[in-house]
């Protein structure tokens, strides 16, 4: 039998290689990117560019965009399967940390409506990115640091 301690999870798999977290940060600034575009920005080959693309594909966090044509073949972070999945995943521990939660545990919510013009979701999403990059993969600050969630969700209201 195997053991699955020794297997990396896909955070690792992506975080391992610089490459891949480029692409990824470049996806999330501009939403999408091909592997001829991530080449231009990235100094990086286009046959390098595609081959992290596909693998990244294969571990789950992205996916081509749907009605591409030719050899053209934007990609985008993987969409409303992965999310509904990410959901339940996060409503379920929240669910089981709230059952057990004592007075001493910390926690906080925190929400606001805000106005934003066109991309600026998009660049939301990438500060947002960068300030938890300084946490994740971190080594801990103390011998008493915990594994947090950490719940960001982003949407536009649309008016009924």
């Amino acid at each position: 039998m195997a053991d699955h301690r020794s297997t990396p999870n896909r955070r690792d798999v992506v975080r391992a290689h610089p490459l891949r977290e480029a692409l990824l940060e470049l996806i999330d600034r501009d939403g999408t990117t091909t592997s001829t575009i991530a080449a231009r920005e990235l100094g990086e080959s286009t046959g390098s560019c595609s081959f992290h693309l596909r693998r990244l594909e294969a571990l789950g966090v992205i996916e081509a965009v749907p009605g591409s044509v030719g050899r053209v073949k934007p990609w985008r972070r993987m969409r409303v399967e992965q999310a509904t999945l990410n959901r339940e995943l996060e409503d379920t521990a929240y669910a089981s940390w709230l059952a057990a939660k004592t007075s001493d545990d910390e926690d906080f919510a925190f929400s606001e409506v805000v106005t934003l013009a066109d991309g600026e979701l998009a660049e939301l999403r990438a500060r947002l990115h960068r300030v938890l990059r300084d946490f994740v993969g971190s080594e801990p600050r103390s011998d008493a640091a915990t594994p947090t969630a950490v719940i960001i969700r982003a949407f536009p209201l649309r008016e009924e």
